[in-house]
């Protein structure tokens, strides 16, 4: 009897403890270069990572896909490596479109599909 007196609260308590498979860690962003994936989905305030090798200002451009219509052509000032934007979608009508980016001279350096 003194046995289960003993085990009853230590059973008890192993028994209200949480399992150790529901714990998650902490939600992180596991951020990819957005070109190297060739179509994605984004909602307003999602962030991505574009790659550079040089440092210059492009021109990142959001095009209608079917109809070629440009939403936005913006001037970026890069860094060499990684540069995270955050995207906002609530003025653009939900669509596929491609993101692109121009160096100075109009040529384009990378593309992608966007679904918003």
């Amino acid at each position: 009897m003194k046995k289960l007196i003993y085990t009853l609260p230590f059973i008890i308590l192993l028994g209200c403890t949480p399992d150790f498979e529901d714990i998650k860690p902490p939600s992180s962003d596991y951020i990819v270069d957005i070109f190297q994936i060739e179509s994605t989905t984004v909602r307003d305030g999602d962030k991505v990572v574009i790659n550079f090798e040089s440092a210059s200002t492009y021109t990142l451009s959001l095009t209608e896909e079917f109809t070629n219509v440009t939403y936005t052509n913006e001037k970026f000032n890069s860094v060499i490596g990684a540069n995270t934007l955050t995207i906002f979608t609530k003025a653009i009508p939900k669509g596929s479109f491609k993101f692109t980016i121009k160096d100075s001279k109009g040529d384009v350096i990378k593309q992608t599909k966007i679904k918003i």
